[in-house]
């Protein structure tokens, strides 16, 4: 066949791997409940919505810290002509597309090098990946994986031949990453690395000297970008919402040592290792003078660099807030050792020793040493997707079993690249893509599971959108800690009518969701700290605050959150009633310490409905004292009526509590004021 016609087959070829990973990942999103991962899905596509509504990156009208500008912007696109729902859906199509479209530059990159067979090998692996399962959700992973990829060849095309051309593309490159994600920082340190390294490679400072431009214009730009961050807003503004990470006092070099440790541990098991040690192989080579290609050096040069400013990097990052291996801003490390594993199986599997055993024994023991008490676990799947396969194969085998068939699978894989004979080649190939494969159908379906839990939890089976139901405008959002914190962005990026976000304190609510933070007074009156009260015409709320107003819809419990409710209200905000200690279902367990504070409390009475289930006494406390007490059989229900204390005059809280000595339920917990006392 000739040239000619082979390469349009080469294309064709290459354009079926990006349409069918397109179409495969769209399949395994479906019924991703995006956004699942608080509060980062949510503030991606609050701002998305915000930028396809002309409002700049903002949140309720607010400006917030900068976290990525072309993401947001992709986010946005769907929504400049859909609702929030297909919208989303939208999003999960269009990212789809988009990280798939990361094996077209691997391609390209690896084709001079390894042959179009084997490039499509490497290309096919790049969109294989668990981690593609990002696709289904708002993360800007999904826009950086491709992103940095670019970036990372245009260092390649650099160091191969640094004309002022190709300069210009790699500033456009890093730039473009930048806007994605500020991880992209560490292609300036990736840069100068590189080029020190193909400079002791080729025992020659020209690519050094010939990349002085670009060196003298990412000096200026960072100055540049220094001088204007700090005039905006100080020191602090630097790197923009990231600004905790300066803020951490020390970094101690034993946490990030063992952060270390761990993130290359996660880095095997995102490219299942066998990647590694063909990089490594080239590595050895191209630092021996024995590499003859100018392409073959500057790979090993990008990817060496890329790797290793970036895993120091990710690994500072998780030594003081993560507690586990953070393997989702590893991503982009994936494509270049693709690429060096195709170079590798094209030249036939060269394997020097001792240095392959040592490099593979020594990934091994990253791999092996991995803490798997923080790795094959719940609290990692968002973080680590290839992890997900770990952790349910260890529910399953049982923790014994499970870590003995984990050792013997890891070293038996990484034991094939030093064994295997040259003829099973395409062995190796086939076992890193059906492992891949397997964990991408995984990690989709725990993804599915996962998200649709979180949506159960927040929503119960009530619609998504059940504020803006109402057709009011100008909702305020009450927080109290009655409802986990993620439930405040779940409802906020679902309902567009909720203008405004109001917490009580003590309550927790991490991001950035610009709100106002109150106290509640005697009288139940919310006020900020300059003492103003709060106005509001339309409140959602916990359905343990009773508002003084009427309750014109509400949100059923789910299985592990109290429900809540919209309330017209009429001035300022007030806070009638407050039940704090009765789980979801209104059961009431032993232990269990309800208490009900009524505010502005003046004569009147608390009614209780309990609902007995052991026959075991229950109390009800007023004031410390008890004010009643019965033993309520199973299948029996008790209506005590509990008087206000003497003392009430409506100027301040009246405070009951309930315990019991046995399992009781409860479906009406009410101060209903005025009415003529009577106890039961």
């Amino acid at each position: 066949m000739s040239a000619r016609r082979r390469v349009p087959l080469e294309l064709l070829a290459l354009a079926l791997v990006v349409l069918a990973s397109t179409i495969v990942r769209v399949a395994l999103s479906r019924g991703v409940n995006a956004p699942w991962i608080s509060p980062d899905e949510q503030l991606y596509g609050l701002l998305g919505r915000s930028l396809a509504d002309g409002d700049g990156l903002t949140i309720l009208g607010q400006p917030v810290p900068y976290y990525s500008l072309l993401y947001p912007a992709l986010v946005g696109i769907p929504f400049l002509w859909s609702g929030v729902a297909a919208g989303v859906t939208g999003v999960q199509v269009l990212q789809a597309l988009v990280m798939s479209t990361t094996a077209v530059p691997v391609y390209f990159w690896a084709r001079p090098l390894a042959g179009s067979r084997f490039a499509l090998l490497a290309a096919g692996l790049t969109v294989l990946i668990p981690g593609l399962a990002y696709s289904g959700l708002l993360m800007s992973e999904t826009l950086y994986y491709l992103a940095a990829t670019l970036a990372a060849w245009a260092v390649a095309a650099c160091l191969r031949e640094p004309t002022l051309r190709r300069q210009g593309l790699l500033l456009a490159a890093v730039g473009v990453a930048l806007a994605t994600r500020l991880q992209a920082v560490g292609f300036v340190a990736a840069v100068l690395v590189a080029v020190a390294l193909l400079a002791a490679a080729e025992r020659s400072t020209a690519t050094l000297r010939r990349m002085l431009p670009t060196f003298a214009v990412l000096g200026a730009l960072s100055v540049v970008w220094i001088g204007v961050r700090v005039a905006l807003g100080g020191v602090g503004e630097l790197i923009g919402a990231y600004a905790p990470l300066a803020e951490a006092s020390t970094y101690s070099v034993a946490d990030v040592a063992q952060s270390l440790a761990w993130e290359t541990g996660g880095l095997v098991l995102l490219t299942v290792g066998i990647p590694l040690v063909a990089l490594g192989v080239l590595t050895w080579g191209t630092l021996r003078g024995e590499e003859s290609d100018p392409g073959v050096r500057a790979l090993v040069a990008t990817a060496v660099a890329y790797l290793s400013v970036t895993v120091l990097e990710v690994s500072a990052f998780a030594s003081r807030f993560v507690e586990h291996v953070t393997e989702r801003q590893l991503l982009s490390l994936a494509p270049p050792a693709f690429i060096a594993f195709a170079v590798w199986l094209r030249r036939g599997l060269p394997r020097p020793q001792p240095v392959t055993s040592i490099l593979t024994l020594t990934l091994a023991a990253f791999v092996l040493l991995l803490p798997l008490d923080r790795v094959a676990t719940p609290s990692a799947a968002a973080d680590s997707l290839s992890t997900i396969p770990l952790e349910r194969l260890k529910s399953s085998l049982g923790e014994g079993t499970f870590e003995v068939v984990y050792a013997v699978t890891a070293g038996l894989l990484l034991l094939l690249a030093v064994l295997v004979p040259r003829r099973l080649a395409p062995v190796l190939a086939t076992l890193v893509a059906l492992a891949l494969a397997a964990g991408s159908v995984s990690a989709s379906d725990a993804v599915r599971e996962r998200s649709r839990k979180e949506r159960e939890s927040t929503f119960a089976d009530a619609p998504r959108d059940w504020i803006d139901a109402l057709g009011e405008k100008d909702v305020a959002l009450l927080l109290t800690d009655d409802r986990v914190w993620p439930s405040a962005w779940h409802q906020l990026f679902w309902n567009r009518s909720i203008s405004r976000v109001v917490r009580l304190v003590p309550t927790e609510s991490p991001g950035v969701m610009p709100q106002d933070v109150v106290a509640v007074g005697k009288d139940g009156r919310l006020t900020t700290r300059t003492g103003a009260e709060v106005e509001a015409s339309w409140v959602a709320a916990p359905a343990g605050v009773s508002l003084v107003g009427e309750r014109v819809a509400t949100l059923p419990p789910s299985f592990d959150q109290q429900g809540m409710a919209v309330w017209h209200v009429e001035g300022p905000i007030r806070i009638a009633q407050r039940v704090l200690g009765i789980r979801p279902d209104g059961d009431i367990h032993p232990g269990d310490t309800p208490v009900i504070r009524v505010y502005a409390c003046g004569p009147g009475r608390l009614e209780l409905t309990i609902l007995g289930k052991q026959g075991l006494p229950t109390r009800v406390l007023r004031g410390g004292a008890v004010a009643a007490e019965r033993a309520v059989a199973a299948g029996r229900v008790w209506r005590p009526r509990i008087p206000a204390p003497a003392s009430a005059d409506g100027s301040g809280v009246c405070t009951y509590r309930l315990e019991t000595d046995g399992l009781i339920g409860s479906t009406r917990i009410e101060f209903v004021p005025g009415a003529e006392p009577r106890t039961g």
